[in-house]
């Protein structure tokens, strides 16, 4: 009896069971609201059914939507994330349902008793929650991504295919292939990917209907080539162009081929028309292959068209409208996402910046090219349609050896094949580019040094969801080849083929796993085929075998499924994570009314507009994103629209310069090249006056910049040459549009490649920096603060779920000192911004206002709600607080903080694989490093010996490097690098023999540290075993000076005159 009979309640009871084991395990670690990246810009899009980045997904608005309005409860945030989760739960099902019936598929007969249906559903089940508990799965499920949506219509696509296996040779067996177009093709309004089930489907269909042989194979593998690019290319890519009377393609010189063609949008409608044509010809002529192959065509236009979503509301104008596609053209743009330019697929190492140019020529410890060396391409003369010619790229000499070890090395085993060993094997850490955990620790400590993690990584299943799948692989290609090679072709082309058609560059911002989970979904079958197969060879008789397949499928769940559940909960659970949400309302609530606030990434951006869209916080502000800033429909929007009512971005550039329909057009606003710009600014004197007391800048009413764009080159004359991008004339622009009467800052995250040469005029005000028409320019070199503002927003604390839609100073710093929620490493790295404005705050109320008790105040304040434990510090960090505290007086906490430091310090020495670069940098004389900063703390502890030995240690070391440079000769002594070893190893034999000056002053012993003090000056300046030591007396001739106006014997301004003088 088959599973339709006795045991299908069992199997409904399977089928419920993976559904909800998997979505009580996702929603258990769902996100409370917004996160980063994506997730927070389509939470966003939805809940106003706003236009996100290309190319859009608009349907996931629709259905994200749909789940906040049936949802009654909680935040608009959270509701989208439950999205994510029941589709997951949902995949998982469907996904159960499949492997089912792959395994019904290759049986010789049907279930006949429990212990079959056990054997079967059993397995299955596990191969299924075995996929839903796995890292990549979980990690997207927890969150308001598109990735397990798509999933979701990937798998059901799959189940209608193999259910049309079962009934192809059945009356009306075709709705199940015309229900798989159609949901192949509405799907395109979740993401492109899912065009690749077409492959499977072709796959099933061949093996299905046709005898296999090598001339089938081939036309069958050529026919769904073309399909595809028929689908893709001309549907998908092409029909929107088409219908906007222009290519999708550009030539060589940028330009479209096509434009403007009114024949060519004719042809198109009439193309379409002729087809729905010939299928009515078809079906009255009964030619059953022509009706369905053009009902097929159509059907896939048709539910294309959930792409109208994009184009009404980009005509309703949202506050969030990315590329504004509003017609046939745009959104043709909008679909191929033009924005973003176009990856060759060949050369492999194809961006050109210096940035992704040290990662293509990339050295090994050994000094040899890790892919090759890359050849920098050259440029070609190509003509326009106007008979103007200009440069265009052309890669002549290319390193081909260079470029596939590219591909192998970086795209395929590092993007692709170590994130599958994630999934099934194990990781290291969740630090950037973590590798594959096995079966030791090995390099696991020092990647998660310092992370507050440590505890959890290494995550080791042991290998053992590899080797049920390798298994489960071998099995289905013994039992049943054709059905194996359909499966072994999906898991391929959506897995490996998908990363190195994407050509990713390294490095990448983020990790991208994410992209390549239904690839990881197909072993969750061969998981369940390994169960499967192992319980068929053990239960051989009959009388056993239902113990046999009790025992297996128990130990079978232990080592698989709750394996990867123990390991996979901690690391991928988002449960109480407000950081993004409170970080994007904490850069709001820094800056005044009607203010422009200057961001550069997705993380200090679409939590942003999240906050002020879908919570209503700060409609006021102005976001003004500096990486779209190079976009001119951004640029538009930004100086004609106002979301929410917020004031336009006052802007002097054109509209014209802004509207054309073509970002290569003449008129549009570009680049441009050039020397610094001088520019005068006429400001309000009561303006002025807020920012300075000079009184001739004053009654000036005008202030000077100087404009900088990113260095380009030197000219002839050795001039520097600027790369002015559109960004920076957008920022440029605002500050003379503006003329300071409406506040403009930076985001603290701002790069400062942003800055335009405008960092003197910073003032620090919460987590933004305001631009002031003065220089500001602090005691001793301190950022110079608003003290009021950041008194307002670093004490004023408010860690409940409520939040001020208005202008209101203050910080957010949910759980942030609670050590049973997870935060990554992306999370983390932002976290710390926090911590870096207590504590510089902190010492310039110390240092420069003398207020020592509110900067005890303000850091008592971090401490009690940024934990040390989930949030550890680096020695630097650490040598900071403990610096702080000695100057503030609190000799407790001075050496808890030194201990901690010098501890972290000694780790470090100890270990150099923790942090190679501090201490090679340390060795150089390049900056300070943990001997420096330990010798520094153990002073403060009054340990001097100890400092002594601490420096005396790091001289040994910079030592033998001398000596190593002098046996090279005189090419090797007359480098840089030498140089520095020189001015470092006469610096530290300085600093050692001041420490004995020291720890006198300390003793309180002055008359007797400045005896000494002149002792030492006196050998170094007439020692002969070492006569360079004569350059190096600065710093002995400082502490005397100290030394005397503590004892009364030199006036301070006499220091300082010499001070000026020297």
């Amino acid at each position: 009896m088959n599973n339709k009979g006795e045991f299908i309640t069992l199997h409904r009871v399977f089928l419920l069971l993976a559904f909800l084991v998997v979505f009580i395990a996702h929603a258990m670690t769902v996100s409370p609201s917004v996160p980063f990246w994506d997730c927070a810009e389509r939470l966003t899009a939805i809940t106003w059914q706003q236009n996100q980045h290309p190319p859009g997904a608009p349907l996931f608005s629709i259905l994200g939507r749909v789940f906040q309005l049936i949802i009654p409860f909680g935040d608009l945030g959270w509701r989208g994330n439950m999205l994510a989760v029941t589709a997951s739960a949902g995949s998982v099902a469907i996904f159960y349902l499949i492997i089912v019936m792959v395994i019904n598929n290759f049986r010789k007969e049907g279930i006949k008793t429990l212990a079959d249906a056990l054997t079967v559903y059993g397995s299955a089940f596990i191969g299924a929650i075995a996929f839903g508990l796995s890292g990549t799965f979980w990690f997207v499920s927890v969150e308001a991504e598109s990735d397990t949506t798509i999933l979701f219509l990937t798998v059901l696509i799959m189940w209608l295919m193999m259910r049309w296996t079962q009934v192809a040779d059945e009356p009306g067996n075709e709705r199940y292939i015309i229900t798989s177009l159609y949901l192949m093709g509405i799907s395109m309004g979740l993401h492109q990917a899912v065009l690749l089930v077409m492959f499977t489907m072709i796959l099933l269909i061949y093996f299905r209907k046709y005898e296999t042989t090598f001339k089938s194979f081939t036309i069958m593998s050529v026919v769904s080539v073309v399909l595809f690019y028929i689908i893709f290319m001309v549907i998908v890519i092409s029909l929107p162009a088409f219908l906007a009377g222009r290519s999708a393609a550009r030539n060589e010189a940028l330009e479209y081929t096509i434009y403007n063609s009114t024949a060519l949008s004719a042809i198109t409608v009439l193309g379409i028309g002729g087809v729905a044509y010939l299928f009515w010809w078809s079906l009255k002529k009964k030619k059953s292959m022509m009706a369905l192959s053009t009902f097929g065509f159509l059907l896939v236009i048709f539910s294309y068209t959930i792409y109208a979503h994009v184009l009404i509301r980009a005509n309703a104008n949202p506050p969030m409208n990315q590329n504004e596609p509003k017609n046939f053209s745009a959104l043709a743009s909008y679909v191929a996402r033009e924005q973003y330019g176009k990856a060759p697929m060949w050369p492999r190492r194809y961006q050109t910046e210096d940035y992704y140019v040290q990662y293509h020529n990339k050295k090994d410890d050994n000094g040899n090219y890790v892919y090759g060396i890359w050849n920098p391409p050259g440029r070609k003369p190509v003509q326009r349609k106007d008979g103007t010619t200009i440069a265009a790229t052309d890669w002549n000499n290319i390193n081909t050896a260079g470029e596939l070890a590219y591909l192998w090395k970086y795209q395929a085993n590092h993007m692709y094949f170590r994130y599958f060993l994630w999934n099934f094997v194990g990781r290291k850490s969740d630090v950037q580019d973590a590798g594959v955990a096995w079966f030791d620790k090995k390099d696991t400590d020092n990647l998660n040094y310092k992370t507050g993690v440590e505890d959890v990584f290494p995550v080791q299943f042991y290998a053992l969801p590899l080797l049920f799948g390798l298994l489960g692989l071998y099995f289905h290609f013994k039992r049943d080849p054709k059905m194996a090679f359909v499966w072994l072709g999906t898991f391929i082309i959506m897995g490996v083929l998908t990363a190195l058609y994407q050509n990713q560059q390294e490095p990448q911002p983020r990790e991208r796993d994410y992209f390549y989970v239904a690839s990881f979904m197909i072993w969750g079958m061969w998981i369940g085929l390994g169960v499967y197969s192992i319980i068929v060879s053990l239960a051989k008789k009959e009388k056993t075998s239902m113990l046999v397949t009790a025992s297996v499928l128990a130990v079978s769940t232990l080592l698989v499924p709750v394996n990867l559940a123990i390991g996979g909960a901690k690391i991928y659970s988002r449960a109480g994570n407000y950081l993004p949400f409170d970080y994007a309302y904490n850069i709001l609530q820094s800056v005044e009314q009607d203010a422009i606030v200057f961001t550069n990434g997705d993380n200090d951006t679409f939590p942003v507009w999240y906050v002020q869209d879908v919570a209503g916080v700060r409609r006021d502000v102005r976001i003004c994103n500096l990486s779209l800033g190079n976009t001119l429909w951004y640029v538009d929007a930004l100086k004609n629209r106002e979301p929410w009512g917020a004031k336009k971005v006052p802007l002097s550039f054109s509209d014209d310069s802004l509207q054309v329909t073509d970002e290569l057009d003449d008129r549009a606003l570009s680049y441009d090249f050039g020397e610094a710009q001088n520019v005068t600014i006429p400001v309000k004197s009561e303006i002025i006056a807020q920012y300075t007391d000079d009184k001739s800048i004053i009654e000036s009413g005008k202030v000077e910049f100087t404009f900088l764009g990113r260095p380009y080159r030197k000219d002839e004359q050795g001039r520097q040459i600027y790369l002015f991008r559109v960004q920076d004339k957008l920022v440029m622009d605002i500050i003379k549009q503006t003329k300071f009467e409406r506040p403009v800052y930076y985001s603290v995250s701002v790069g400062g490649d942003a800055f335009c040469g405008l960092e003197k005029y910073f003032r620090q005000e919460g987590l933004c920096m305001r631009i002031c028409p003065t220089p500001q320019y602090g005691e001793m070199g301190n950022t110079v603060y608003n003290d009021k503002v950041m008194d307002e927003v670093l004490m004023n604390v408010d860690n409940s779920n409520e939040y001020s839609k208005t202008q209101k100073y203050g910080l957010k710093l949910r759980n942030l000192n609670d050590n049973g929620v997870y935060y990554d490493d992306v999370h983390r790295r932002s976290m710390q911004v926090y911590r870096q404005i207590y504590i510089a705050y902190a010492n310039y109320l110390v240092q420069v206002k003398k207020d020592k008790a509110k900067a005890m105040k303000i850091i008592d304040i971090m401490r009690q709600n940024i934990s040390d434990d989930q949030f550890p510090m680096h020695f630097e960090m650490e040598y900071r607080l403990a610096f702080l505290f000695e100057q503030a007086e609190n000799k407790e906490l001075m050496e808890k903080y030194a201990r901690m430091g010098i501890k972290s310090c000694e780790e470090v020495i100890n270990n150099e694989n923790l942090r190679p670069e501090t201490i090679y940098y340390e060795q150089m004389g390049h900056s300070y490093g943990p001997h420096n900063y330990a010798a520094d703390m153990y002073k403060m502890l009054g340990e001097y010996d100890a400092a002594k030995a601490t420096i005396e240690k790091l001289l040994q070391t910079v030592t033998a490097i001398k000596q190593q440079f002098e046996a090279g000769g005189e090419s090797a002594m007359n480098s840089q690098d030498y140089r520095r070893i020189i001015s470092n190893y006469g610096s530290l034999k300085t600093d050692i023999r001041l420490l004995e000056v020291d720890k006198l002053e300390a003793a309180g012993k002055k008359e007797e540290a400045l005896e000494t003090a002149k002792n030492i000056l006196h050998e170094m300046q007439n020692d002969t075993t070492e006569p360079m030591l004569r350059f190096f007396t600065s710093g002995v001739e400082s502490k005397i000076n100290q030394l005397e106006v503590k004892l009364g014997i030199r006036n301070p301004s006499d220091t300082l005159q010499q001070f000026v003088m020297n």
